[in-house]
C-alpha cells in the first residue's frame, strides 16, 4: 500500500470524525435550546396567570356573566311603594326541623330555625330549601326570590339578573325554586314585604330589591 493512499485514508477518517463530532454538538445544543425555550414559555404563562388572578382579586378585572341591564336606568328606580306589606308575625327562633305555619305564602315573617340551620348561604340554589331556614335570611335583611314553572329563557334571565344584583351592592339574595306556590311564577319577599309576578319583569324585580334589601323593616338588617 502506498504512503499517499494511507495519508489520504487518514485524512478521510479525520474529516468523518470531525463531522460526527460537529453533528453531535449541534444536536445537543438544539435540544438544549428547545428545552430552554419551553421553560421560558412556561414561566411566561405562570406570570400571566398570577397577574390575572392578582388583578381579579383587586377588582380591576371582573369575571362572571355579562351585565343584564344598566341598574342605574330610570326604570329601575323604586316607586314610592314596591310590593305589598303584611302584618309582622314575629321572629322567634324554633328548633331546627320544626314545621311552622305562616299566614302568607311564601312567608314574609314569623318563627324560623335558628343557627346553624338558618340562615342559609346567600346565592342561587338548584333545589327548594325549607321555608323555616330561609326566613332567617329575611330576618337579616335579605331577599328571597322564589320561582315556579319558569321556561328556560326566563330562568336564565332571572338567574343572571340576581347574579348581577349580588355583584353590585345587593349581596343578600337567595334565589331558589318553590313548588308550593299557585298564584305566581315569581315571588320576591323581604321581611313583611312581598311582590308576586306572573312572568319575568326585570324592572319590578330590581325595584323591589333596591327598596327592601337590608331595609329597616327587618329585625336584624345589619347581620351577615
Amino acid at each position: 500500500m502506498s504512503t499517499t493512499g494511507t495519508r489520504r485514508d487518514r485524512r478521510e477518517r479525520e474529516r468523518e470524525r470531525r463531522g460526527r463530532d460537529h453533528r453531535s454538538h449541534t444536536g445537543t445544543r438544539g435540544r438544549s435550546t428547545r428545552i430552554g425555550g419551553q421553560w421560558i414559555a412556561l414561566g411566561v404563562v405562570v406570570v400571566a396567570l398570577a397577574l390575572f388572578f392578582g388583578l381579579q382579586a383587586l377588582g380591576v378585572i371582573k369575571t362572571g356573566p355579562p351585565p343584564v341591564a344598566d341598574l342605574n336606568a330610570p326604570k329601575f328606580s323604586p316607586a314610592q311603594t314596591v310590593g305589598v306589606q303584611s302584618p309582622d308575625e314575629g321572629n322567634t327562633h324554633v328548633t331546627a326541623g320544626q314545621t311552622v305555619t305562616y299566614k302568607t305564602n311564601p312567608p314574609t315573617s314569623g318563627s324560623h330555625w335558628g343557627q346553624p340551620a338558618g340562615p342559609v348561604p346567600w346565592g342561587t340554589k338548584d333545589t327548594q330549601l325549607q321555608r323555616e331556614a330561609v326566613l332567617h335570611n329575611m330576618e337579616h335583611g335579605g331577599i328571597i326570590v322564589w320561582y315556579k314553572a319558569l321556561g328556560a329563557d326566563e330562568k336564565t334571565k332571572l338567574t343572571d339578573l340576581v347574579s348581577q344584583l349580588r355583584s353590585n351592592g345587593y349581596p343578600k339574595i337567595v334565589l331558589m325554586p318553590y313548588n308550593d306556590m299557585s298564584d305566581a311564577k315569581i315571588a320576591l319577599t323581604s321581611w313583611t314585604w312581598s311582590l308576586k309576578l306572573q312572568a319575568y319583569d326585570d324592572a319590578q324585580i330590581v325595584q323591589f330589591v333596591r327598596a327592601h334589601h337590608a331595609g329597616p323593616d327587618a329585625p336584624e338588617p345589619g347581620a351577615p
